[in-house]
């Protein structure tokens, strides 16, 4: 027993430590482009608002988000009020993260459903604390942190649900259900199939047919509110007929992408989940974990055939099909758990120091995992890189538009440069989402291009003296002779005849 205190008492050191580490996430100053007009969007305006345009109320929240978003806009709604206390990148920050500790918070509360081992229980909360991608997401001001939750809770609720049915229970977790599915569209399938599952549990039940039906009816209720307010205030103005969009991966548009060599291994690993689902029958260690079995596989394939008919995107690897993966890496956490339950029969201390060895090892090797900063350019290292004082114009592309804004109106330089924005500064505008989604031809993407080859060049900006602009030198394909990048910055620009005076 004292050993077990010291391994928790260890276990937990572990925890304090990582947390704070990782926790520097939360001081990083610069929200790019996504993030930025996320925010934005919360406030009732977009990525292309005038500089100082005033807040404005709800009912714009929802209009901007499906506008100029691709996501139901239930995280957008919580940030509009979660931004009313502060607008800090730190702040901001807090609330997606709050989201990864829940994250964390139900791989240790469903671990200890189904070891009824507080030891293994808290070790497998370190699981989404090692995967990069779910680090990651767990700062950035956007809603993948809010479905990552949302897909672990749907297996805890179908874990609890499976052994007591009540009308109480089957309201509140659909509401739970309802709320979760605003965050992105991806997390409507995993309900849908959690949905599939409850179904199953509520006709398996003894209580009447009639009592069956009610249970269905009180079920499906918040649901269906739910999902025809998505429609009508989001899907229906964002993309009508669910077109594909070019710049994500569909299997309709290239089939190959299913035997690239780390999407096939993928592939392999849900088609060993299937062999062991066939077999739970014959091992009841395999029928301890047939909801999350069937919920993993079930999700899997059903995202497989939307991507096949170019209904989404499927790339098992990124943020856009995260929740897919975190179904498998909560089957291999349950797997992993089963292996090493044997070890902790052992009252030798040796185990411990074995088990708490390993972890360390394991963080130590994936610490350069921990920090978001590597993954984006962050324009706020460029503005500390350039005496903004020299330049009297300044154009910005619409793609560093909404992190400059942010920085310059409400983040760490709005007092700073209070007396040089917006004067200073003019900003490129961009087309929003629902004028090119809105051509039930298909061709939303064709007309996004033709917006681009209207677009001027670099060196059509000859006015100006400074360019913050990634996405113009991109696009400018050759037309950008006149310029050079500012000595230290990744996308200033001055003239070649300023800087040979300079």
């Amino acid at each position: 027993m004292k050993n077990n205190k010291i391994y928790l008492l260890v276990i937990t050191g572990i925890y304090i430590i990582t947390f704070l580490v990782i926790s520097g996430n939360l001081n990083i100053h610069n929200l790019w482009y996504d993030e930025a007009g996320q925010f934005f969007i919360s406030k009732g305006l977009n990525h292309d608002s005038d500089p100082l345009e005033t807040e404005k109320g709800l009912m714009f929240v929802v209009e901007n988000n499906a506008s100029y978003n691709l996501d139901p806009g239930g995280f957008t709604i919580l940030l509009h009020f979660w931004s009313k206390i502060s607008n800090s990148h730190l702040w901001l920050r807090i609330l997606p993260f709050l989201f990864f500790i829940g994250t964390v918070l139900s791989f240790i509360y469903i671990s200890h459903l189904w070891f009824k081992n507080l030891e293994i229980a808290i070790l497998m909360g370190f699981i989404p604390i090692l995967y990069p991608l779910a680090l990651k997401l767990g700062f950035e001001v956007r809603a993948f942190s809010m479905e990552s939750l949302a897909t672990i809770i749907s297996v805890i609720a179908l874990e609890k649900l499976k052994w007591k049915i009540t009308y109480k229970h089957l309201f509140l977790w659909s509401c739970v259900f309802s709320l979760f599915m605003t965050s992105r569209y991806s997390e409507i399938v995993v309900v849908f199939v959690v949905s599939l599952y409850v179904m199953f549990l509520i006709f398996r039940s003894n209580s009447t047919l009639k009592n069956k039906l009610l249970s269905i009816l009180i079920y499906s209720l918040p649901l269906i509110i739910t999902l025809i307010y998505i429609y009508f205030f989001a899907l229906k103005i964002q993309n009508k007929n669910i077109e594909t969009l070019a710049y994500l991966p569909y299997i309709s548009s290239n089939k190959s992408i299913l035997i690239y060599p780390q999407n096939f291994l993928f592939l392999c690993l849900i088609g060993l989940f299937i062999f062991l689902f066939f077999l739970k029958k014959r091992y009841p260690i395999i029928k301890k974990y047939e909801i999350l079995l069937f919920v993993t596989i079930s999700v899997n394939i059903l995202f497989i055939i939307l991507s096949s008919l170019g209904k989404h995107p499927w790339d098992p690897y990124s943020s856009k099909c995260i929740s897919l993966f975190l179904l498998v890496l909560l089957c291999i956490s349950a797997f992993l758990g089963e292996s090493i339950k044997p070890l902790f029969k052992s009252p030798e201390i040796l185990k411990y120091y074995f088990i708490v060895s390993s972890l360390v090892f394991i963080i130590a090797l994936r610490k350069e995992t921990f920090f978001m900063t590597r993954y984006q350019n962050n324009v706020y290292h460029n503005f500390l890189k350039t005496d903004i004082l020299d330049y009297d114009r300044i154009y910005v592309d619409r793609w560093e538009s909404p992190s400059i804004r942010y920085l310059l109106e409400y983040g760490i330089f709005s007092t700073k440069m209070k007396d040089l924005y917006p004067d200073k500064f003019t900003f490129g505008k961009y087309m929003p989402h629902s004028e090119y989604m809105q051509h039930s031809d298909g061709n939303g993407y064709k007309a996004l291009k033709e917006f681009y080859k209207k677009q001027p060049k670099m060196n059509d900006y000859s006015d100006y003296d400074l360019l913050i602009t990634p996405e113009l030198y991109v696009y400018s394909s050759g037309q950008n002779d006149d310029w050079t990048l500012l000595n230290g910055t990744t996308n200033f620009y001055i003239k070649k005849d300023d800087n040979i005076n300079r």
